[in-house]
């Protein structure tokens, strides 16, 4: 029986990605920076995963991160070096919380889940995902937020979900994970003894949930019986949830 539930963040309750290009996009225009917008937008998002993997691998810390990630893109712009790139990163940034946005299906799928303890698990800082979260309304429902900084290790590795559960007082394996990610998200919190829950937004045929007001129902929340077994026997086939979750 599941007891509380964690969830990743950035693409799975926060459109992450729209978020990003319209900040970068809104950032730039606002600068009256001359180019070509669209490949603005695609080599910010190149050098933003190349900075942030190496946040992740531990080899710069969150701040440097930002600060590599803005002096690449002002030399790609062929733009005059800031005094301090930084600055110029919390210029975008500004931009970038102004285009948070939930997905639809957010606030209905939290809400069906009751009063059941919910945590956050992320490859981003805690301090910065607690402003996201107070910025898109959500951070009174969440009873713990554990992230790289916290944790001192990033998905997949068990211990930031074990922090987690630990802080929501529950073993592993009555806690379930959702994200968007089927590999590190999903199949990292099964490794780790949780109940992992891929949230498929792509919606591409390949399996899991694709709306998040399936997840009570699939974790056997939900009180509509007559949707119950069905909506379970499916999550359990194509991979979902593990049949033991549904015994």
């Amino acid at each position: 029986m599941i007891k509380a539930v964690l969830f990743d963040v950035d693409d799975t309750l926060i459109d992450y990605g729209k978020a990003e290009r319209d900040g970068i996009t809104t950032y730039l225009r606002s600068l009256a920076v001359a180019c070509d917008l669209a490949a603005a937008v695609a080599r910010f998002g190149e050098l933003q995963g190349y900075y942030f993997d190496r946040y992740l691998a531990g080899l710069i810390d969150y701040t440097g991160q930002a600060t590599a990630l803005a002096a690449a893109m002002v030399d790609w712009l062929e733009l005059s070096p800031p005094a301090d790139p930084y600055d110029w990163f919390l210029g975008y940034r500004r931009h970038y919380e102004a285009s948070l946005t939930l997905f639809p299906d957010v606030l209905d799928g939290l809400a069906l889940l009751g009063d059941m303890p919910l945590g956050i698990v992320t490859n981003s800082d805690s301090v910065y995902t607690r402003v996201k979260l107070r910025r898109t309304g959500l951070l009174a429902r969440f009873d713990c937020i554990v992230g790289v900084d916290t944790a001192g290790v990033s998905k997949p590795h068990p211990r930031i979900f074990h922090s987690a559960c630990a802080e929501l007082g529950h073993l592993p394996a009555v806690v379930a994970y959702v994200g968007d990610k089927k590999l590190s998200d999903a199949q990292a919190a099964d490794s780790a003894g949780l109940h992992g829950v891929w949230l498929n937004r792509a919606d591409d045929g390949a399996g899991g949930l694709t709306d998040l007001r399936q997840l009570a129902t699939a974790l056997e929340l939900c009180p509509d019986q007559s949707r119950h077994t069905a909506t379970v026997a499916a999550a359990v086939q194509s991979g979902v949830i593990g049949a033991e979750v549904a015994t």
